[in-house]
């Protein structure tokens, strides 16, 4: 279980860089983005391992994954993809 949770806080870090990086990327959708950063942390930190399975937080990022395939962001995408899946098959 903690190399789950540290492969997710390590998944969290890159996407808070590529947030940094993406000069393009509307202030809406990268607030969105932020919250559910903010979800993830915040059960990380509280060790809620409930709140990290729960199915609304892996729609909710699956989401923001849908609106940035149709801008062209991969990298973020990919980060994205990640997430929900380590939430998906992570066991905790």
């Amino acid at each position: 279980m903690q190399d789950k949770l540290a492969e997710l806080r390590e998944t969290l870090a890159e996407l808070q860089r590529e947030l940094r990086e993406v000069d393009q990327l509307d202030t809406d959708t990268k607030s969105r983005l932020e919250g559910v950063m903010e979800s993830i942390n915040d059960a990380l930190h509280r060790e809620d391992t409930e709140a990290l399975t729960h199915p609304s937080l892996r729609e909710t990022i699956n989401e923001r994954n849908s609106q940035l395939e149709d801008n062209s962001y991969p990298s973020l995408t990919r980060i994205l993809t990640n997430l929900a899946d380590i939430l998906g098959n992570s066991g905790l």
